[in-house]
């Protein structure tokens, strides 16, 4: 069924589009009489704006421009929904886009919505290049922009980052405390589209500090390249296993390649946690419904999502006062089944 228009309320009521406009948008001019056969009518037959071709027309927008790394991976859903609800409250819709991990996408997502004149931006993991960020601070005029877990050496983006080194620095030496020496890391992807930048440098250096720690000698073969996605799991276990001597753990940079590796890990008749402990990052719903249930680093998704409107609030109500913020947040070892070394080995 095609959506209402004012032209339908028009001719229902016998007048002309611009005065159910005029109604809609609360114009003084219309009489009384007149506003209430038009409000009427559109009561009646559920008439609503289109608040994006509205903002289109008068350039003066009433969402928030969301982009996402990859809507699959259940950390951004969850940071997503948190945002979502935080807008609401403060009477702001949302427009989602999501990335897929491809900086094409990201960039061309960046200038649609600009377009759709929204009053922010929120940009969360590796989306959108700096440089396009960039170019799009550098005009006059521009939205507040937060950019959560991606770091924009960019002046007038507001950074909401997680300490990872500290969360993968606790994870690692958490596997080192349960007897393990042989540790491997799946991380994420070298430099280029889909390498949230932030993460997946922080993640890597705290790994090395905790083996540095425990005097452990890194080994490159137990270093493997994930894509931060479940299939990308499952093939760097997959050349963890090839490598020759199997590690006794592993690290992996986030949940969805730490399942990944525990479906590798049981495809090659091993046990979780019994021949190799895993321990992912994020904490994801369904990282304690898994069996075994996975031990994780907990990202504060809800606080992420929160601080983000919070920012957005304060730079739309008083744009001249609001200072840009880069604010980082903590990460806690949530311990389950999966690192824990079976009694007696």
């Amino acid at each position: 069924m095609p959506a209402l228009t004012l032209k339908d309320v028009a001719q229902r009521c016998g007048v002309s589009t611009a005065t159910v406009s005029a109604v809609v948008n609360g114009a003084p001019w219309v009489s009384d009489v007149t506003r209430g056969r038009v409000q009427s009518a559109v009561d009646e037959m559920g008439y609503r704006p289109n608040q994006f071709a509205r903002g289109l027309k008068t350039r003066r927008g009433y969402a928030v421009g969301v982009i996402v790394s990859d809507l699959t991976n259940p950390f951004f859903t969850e940071v997503v929904r948190s945002l979502g609800h935080a807008l609401r409250e403060d009477g702001w819709a949302l427009f989602l886009c999501d990335s897929d991990h491809r900086f094409d996408l990201g960039d061309g997502n960046l200038r649609r919505l600009i377009d759709g004149h929204v009053v922010a931006l929120v940009l969360i993991g590796d989306s959108v290049r700096e440089e396009t960020v960039q170019r799009y601070i550098a005009r006059k005029g521009h939205v507040p922009v937060v950019a959560i877990e991606r770091d924009y050496d960019i002046d007038g983006v507001n950074r909401l980052l997680v300490d990872s080194e500290h969360g993968a620095h606790t994870a690692t030496r958490h596997l080192i405390a349960q007897g393990y020496r042989r540790i491997a890391m799946i991380g994420g992807p070298r430099q280029g589209a889909g390498s949230a930048t932030y993460g997946r440098e922080q993640r890597y250096l705290g790994y090395r500090r905790a083996l540095a720690d425990a005097g452990i000698k890194p080994d490159p073969k137990l270093l493997a390249e994930g894509n931060f996605r479940y299939a990308g799991g499952q093939e760097a276990m997959r050349r963890l296993l090839a490598g020759g001597q199997r590690p006794e753990a592993v690290f992996a940079a986030n949940d969805m390649m730490a399942f990944g590796a525990v479906s590798v890990i049981h495809e090659a008749g091993l046990r979780v946690p019994d021949d190799i402990a895993v321990v992912g990052f994020d904490d994801v719903p369904s990282a304690a419904l898994t069996s075994p249930g996975l031990t994780t680093i907990a990202m504060p998704k809800t606080d992420l999502g929160a601080a983000a409107a919070a920012i957005i609030g304060r730079h739309i109500a008083a744009p001249a006062r609001a200072e840009t913020v880069r604010r980082t947040f903590g990460a806690e070892l949530v311990v389950r089944q999966s690192s824990l070394r079976p009694i007696g080995r």
